[in-house]
């Protein structure tokens, strides 16, 4: 496949609906002058199903993403997830790009190019998300919008669960956000993901976040780890596994 150039975007057909799985885990450590570290960990799995009820003449998809099933769990105790049997509805274009939802989102995800990609060929996104502010008590104080920027390389490709896969490095480097006076949050991400450039949907996806705000005193360090992996796709075109027994998705 040396060479070879490939487009990215994605390929829904009305009928079509993807199963993934995803895990996200959180670690998080509070240090404070004078006091022992304190950490906490919680681990979210959910499974969502993606129905595609719609496809414009001009390549719009409509999408109905449904949570089927999900846990939380933390300090040694597990909670169904609240939002268990929720649907969004979401509008995209072929690269990615979400135009609606039927909820607001705290954060857009950043588009695919749409020129051809080859291997070592990188490019730039920025992805929007809101931070909650508080005061000086700990009260919510508003909101903060802030940006972050991703470079995306396309660093070759590998044959996953079935899928000629697309292989893309995440990278978003060291930002600083100032959330008030002596207050500030950094925040960093790498990751990889796996895109099935033929059928045109995601297959797996790791991606690691990290965030430190610091405050006179304090420090609180945050790293997420997120994973996803598609398990079952039926309808529409099919191609790949049909079903979870032949298994071995921020993008």
């Amino acid at each position: 496949m040396v060479g070879e150039t490939i487009t990215l975007e994605y390929k829904m057909l009305e009928g079509e609906t993807l199963r993934y799985k995803t895990e996200v885990i959180s670690e998080q450590t509070i240090k404070e002058d004078g006091k022992p570290p304190e950490s906490g960990r919680s681990v979210l799995e959910m499974t969502m199903i993606q129905a595609v009820k719609g496809v414009s003449p001009d390549g719009l998809m409509t999408v109905d993403v449904t949570i089927q099933e999900g846990t939380i769990s933390k300090d040694n105790q597990t909670a169904p997830l609240p939002s268990v049997g929720q649907t969004i509805q979401i509008v995209m274009k072929k690269n990615g790009d979400i135009v609606r939802t039927s909820v607001e989102f705290p954060f857009s995800q950043p588009a695919f190019p749409e020129n051809q990609l080859k291997v070592n060929d990188n490019w730039t996104g920025e992805s929007k998300m809101e931070i909650p502010l508080y005061d000086n008590d700990g009260n919510p104080a508003g909101k903060k919008d802030v940006t972050l920027h991703y470079t995306y390389t396309l660093g070759g490709f590998e044959h996953v669960s079935g899928y000629d896969t697309a292989v893309i490095k995440v990278s978003c480097p060291s930002t600083t956000i100032q959330l008030q006076e002596g207050v500030e949050q950094k925040i960093n991400a790498t990751g990889t993901t796996n895109f099935g450039y033929r059928q045109g949907r995601l297959v797996a996806s790791k991606v690691e976040t990290s965030t430190e705000i610091t405050a006179p005193g304090t420090t609180v360090s945050t790293r997420i780890r997120v994973n996803v992996v598609l398990l079952e796709a039926s309808g529409g075109s099919g191609g790949g596994f049909s079903g979870p027994e032949e298994q071995f998705i921020i993008r």
